[in-house]
């Protein structure tokens, strides 16, 4: 198939939910607007939005309410606005910002509640407590629900597979894949990377060493694909570009978000009829 325009995948990929309430730097800034956040009449979406129109700077603090930390909120903000600039748009675009994290997380509530609560130093270690074993537990369903998504696929078209493997390529040299079908080593025929992450950070970079990795030592009968999503790489641009720049070249054969499992379908199929793949019916 042809190589999608790269704006139109990244366009095309979505909010996985990763949410981190991690961020004692946010949790800071919070704090220090609770002053001007109590002298507010009543807390609602007008009041707010007119707040951090004259407290631009205060917005991040006010989005931890919410578990959003700073890197969180710059994907989202990115994935709902097309920008991470948060000066600007509570400048320019307060109530939109306002509406927006209201009706997704509950923001006029969770304000409320943390304005009314008398925080102990106990309080303030529970939660933290609390939210970075959260931040852990979604790290791997976020991770997981990517590979339940393709895992699922290969299933229902029949393969055989192996999951989280390392196949030989060229000169016999080795390469990391999260799906190997109809297995992994010299058996494996196709190879899937599955790249989901909604937070920035060195696991982004070496996910995309891995995906070169994988073109530079697969053989020319071995297919090569990988499946990306997650509103992080909206942050990493040029990570996310180079491997779209894999697949114009040549050097993969196909990149995909959730949004273009189908065409993976029609891929996977088509190379498993050139490769003479038996399939499970």
């Amino acid at each position: 198939m042809a190589v999608i325009p790269f704006d139109d995948f990244k366009r095309s990929l979505t909010d996985l939910g990763g949410v981190s309430r991690q961020d004692p730097v946010l949790l800071m800034r919070m704090q220090a607007t609770v002053s001007g956040l109590r002298q507010l009449d009543e807390i609602t979406r007008e009041t707010l939005a007119r707040f951090i129109e004259e407290n631009p700077h205060s917005f991040p603090a006010l989005a931890s309410c919410v578990g959003l930390g700073q890197e969180q909120l710059k994907n989202q903000l990115k994935y709902r606005f097309d920008t991470t600039g948060w000066v600007t748009l509570a400048r320019e675009r307060a109530d939109d910002l306002i509406e927006e994290l209201d009706e997704e997380f509950g923001l006029v509530d969770h304000v409320k509640a943390q304005l009314e609560k008398d925080w102990t130093f106990a309080d303030v270690l529970t939660e933290r407590s609390l939210w970075s074993r959260r931040t852990g537990s979604k790290a791997v369903s976020q991770g997981r629900s990517l590979e339940d998504e393709v895992e699922d696929l290969v299933k229902r078209l029949g393969f055989s597979y192996q999951m989280r493997c390392r196949f030989m390529g060229r000169d016999r040299q080795d390469a990391p894949c999260d799906l190997a079908i109809p297995a992994g080593g010299t058996d494996a025929l196709i190879v899937i990377a599955l790249k989901s992450n909604n937070s920035t950070g060195s696991k982004q970079t070496d996910a995309v060493r891995e995906i070169e990795e994988m073109a530079n030592k697969r053989l020319p009968r071995q297919f090569v694909y990988a499946v990306f999503d997650g509103i992080g790489w909206l942050s990493r641009e040029s990570d996310l570009r180079k491997v779209h720049d894999l697949w114009a070249r040549g050097m993969i054969d196909g990149l995909y978000s959730l949004a273009y499992l189908d065409r993976l379908e029609q891929d996977l199929i088509d190379a498993a009829n050139i490769l003479r793949i038996p399939r499970n019916q």
